[in-house]
């Protein structure tokens, strides 16, 4: 029987950008690295959830920025981030075989939002910054992908009416391992060691995905 995909979900930050931590390109550029650091390893200690982790670094820029950061900053900054070469006409090969295209990504929504529309995506899902009613952020946000990927990918499917079995994920990093685990064509950007044991298909282009749709569906 005639194999065919549905829905291709990217990740985003390293995926679709070639910056690989939006959240890590806010960190540089208000020089908290250092402070970034620890509370990375507080997170992955359990010492702070997810929601606490985005809490303490957001922090961290409103701190750097004299108590206000509004978003039309963090917009500005976020918007020097580079697609990758190919973003854009990947999604336009895979619009032309009609396949949706969605977006999952634990990197911030202000940059999400826009790669989405450069790109064209059907949907898309990340973590949101939250500000006050005069455009200031304030510190945490709503963690609507956090680490559970799988989560949103399989309400995603839910809504769509699409089985697993019928979506290629295309990620880079330990972070889409619980999506890619349950599709029927995971696919790996990059050299991730964790990924390249699960994954079907390995790229370092992205347009080589329209030729694994050709090799898959003929």
């Amino acid at each position: 029987m005639r194999r065919r995909i549905k829905l291709v979900a990217f990740d985003v930050d390293g995926v679709l950008t070639e910056e690989e931590s939006s959240w890590g390109y806010m960190h540089e550029h208000f020089k908290t690295e250092g402070n970034a650091a620890g509370n990375y390893e507080r997170f992955r200690k359990g010492e702070i959830d997810y929601l606490g982790w985005m809490e303490s670094d957001t922090r961290l820029w409103i701190e750097k920025s004299g108590g206000k950061l509004g978003r039309d900053e963090i917009a500005r900054i976020l918007s020097k981030i580079r697609l990758r070469d190919g973003a854009q006409e990947v999604s336009i090969c895979l619009h032309r075989r009609r396949k949706i295209v969605a977006l999952i990504s634990g990197g911030i929504d202000i940059l999400v939002s826009i790669v989405a529309k450069k790109v064209g995506a059907d949907y898309w899902f990340s973590n949101s910054l939250r500000f006050d009613k005069n455009g200031y952020l304030k510190p945490g946000g709503i963690p609507i992908v956090g680490c559970d990927k799988q989560k949103v990918l399989k309400r995603l499917l839910t809504y769509l009416d699409v089985e697993p079995y019928e979506v290629m994920y295309v990620g880079d990093s330990e972070w889409d391992y619980s999506a890619m685990e349950i599709v029927g064509y995971p696919v790996v950007f990059g050299n991730d060691p964790l990924l390249r044991r699960i994954a079907k298909y390995r790229i370092e282009n992205l347009l080589d995905i329209c030729d694994i749709l050709e090799i898959i569906e003929g």
